[in-house]
């Protein structure tokens, strides 16, 4: 529901001249629920929707289109829908830049020449900017994954010889 709700004051917030300064302010607010406390105060019923407007206090500069949006999320009862905005703004964001981020995930750290030589190749595969970011793990398989590109690919040891022994055993 949430996700449905972000989405759309996304595409409002994606479409406007001004989207720098509400991505910046709302980076500011989303910043504010890594505390407990903050999260509990958005959340309670028990303060007053007008008792909310304190959120203003966060800003320097006032633009009055970006407190009349914290005005509607107030009234609206959605001011705990802030990190699902960020991260669908952040969604759309990278598809209009037709910037992506990636995982890379390998038993060992990969060389920074070996990630930026993938990342040449994805960018022509994809036609787009892909920035890979390397995370370790367990077993001996490689695997890169775009997630916003509906793109995974893996490669394992464990596989390859599954297949040949396969192959050997149809041969036979």
């Amino acid at each position: 529901m949430e996700s449905m709700i972000a989405t759309r004051y996304a595409k409002a917030i994606i479409s406007r001249a001004d989207i720098d300064e509400f991505y910046q302010n709302l980076c500011i607010l989303n910043s504010a629920f890594a505390l407990p406390k903050f999260r509990n105060i958005i959340e309670s019923t028990q303060v007053k929707k007008e008792k909310k407007e304190f959120l203003n206090s966060f800003f320097e500069t006032k633009n009055s289109n970006f407190q009349n949006f914290l005005k509607l999320l107030v009234e609206n009862s959605r001011l705990s829908c802030i990190p699902h905005i960020i991260k669908e703004l952040q969604r759309q964001k990278a598809f209009k830049e037709n910037i992506f981020e990636g995982i890379i995930y390998s038993k060992e750290k990969l060389d920074p020449k070996d990630l930026a030589d993938l990342q040449v190749k994805l960018n022509k595969k994809f036609n787009a900017n892909i920035k890979l970011n390397n995370k370790t793990n367990q077993d001996d398989s490689v695997k890169i994954e775009l997630e916003e590109l509906g793109y995974e690919l893996s490669f394992s040891m464990k596989a390859l010889q599954n297949k040949l022994n396969e192959y050997i055993l149809k041969i036979i």
